[in-house]
C-alpha cells in the first residue's frame, strides 16, 4: 500500500507548501522539493523491486544486458526530466520546465541510437 502513503505525504506536502505560499514564500519551494523528495523514497523500494522482476525476464529472454541496462536508462531520464520539469512548473519557471523536458527528449533519443542498431543487427542476421 505504498500509494497510501504517497498520498498521504503528498497532501501534508501540498498544504505545508500551501501555508509557506502564503507566509514564508522563500521557504515554498523547499516544501515542494521535500514533498517530493520523500516521496520518491516512499517510491524506490517499489522500484527496486520492479527492476529485478525486469532483469529476470531480460535473463529468460535472452537479450543483452546492455539493452536492458540501456531501456532502464532511458527510463530513468524520463522520470528525473518529469521531476525536475514539474518542480520547475511548481516555482513558476514554466520556460525552464519547457527546455527541462526538450532536453530530456533529446537525451533518450540519443540514448535509444544503440537499442536500434542492435534491432537492425538482429533482424538482419534473422535474413
Amino acid at each position: 500500500m505504498q500509494i497510501v502513503k504517497v498520498v498521504g505525504v503528498g497532501l501534508i506536502g501540498a498544504l505545508v507548501a500551501g501555508l509557506l505560499r502564503q507566509e514564508k514564500s522563500e521557504l515554498f519551494i523547499f516544501a515542494i522539493i521535500a514533498t517530493s523528495a520523500l516521496i520518491l523514497i516512499i517510491l524506490l523500494s517499489s522500484l527496486t523491486e520492479v527492476i529485478k522482476q525486469f532483469g529476470m525476464l531480460v535473463g529468460k529472454s535472452g537479450v543483452d544486458e546492455s539493452l536492458f541496462a540501456g531501456i532502464l536508462k532511458i527510463i530513468g531520464v524520463g522520470y528525473i526530466t518529469e521531476y525536475a520539469s514539474a518542480l520547475c512548473v511548481d516555482y513558476g519557471v514554466s520556460g525552464i520546465a519547457n527546455k527541462i523536458q526538450l532536453s530530456g527528449k533529446i537525451a533518450i533519443f540519443f540514448m535509444t541510437l544503440p537499442i536500434l542498431v542492435n534491432l537492425v543487427d538482429v533482424i538482419s542476421s534473422m535474413l
